[in-house]
């Protein structure tokens, strides 16, 4: 999957990247997207690192503020 490419590129990060460094992400492998599989790359990333670094919650939590302001 596309979302597969992206997120392995961003496997190794200490903080779930942002918005414009993940759209840039996919316009870098020439792929589209749209906002739903932006959010469903910054789930998979949030849930990744936090597995990753051993850090309950950390990065989901973090993502959730993101979407807050974003979208309230």
């Amino acid at each position: 999957m596309v979302e597969d490419e992206v997120i392995y590129m961003f496997e190794n990060c200490v903080e779930v990247p942002t918005y414009n460094e993940i759209c840039g992400a996919y316009v870098d492998i020439g792929k589209g997207f749209s906002e739903a599989t932006i959010v469903e790359t910054e789930l998979k990333l949030a849930l990744l690192l936090d597995t990753l670094q051993d850090r309950r919650d950390y990065h989901w939590d973090k993502i959730k503020l993101r979407w807050k302001e974003r979208w309230m």
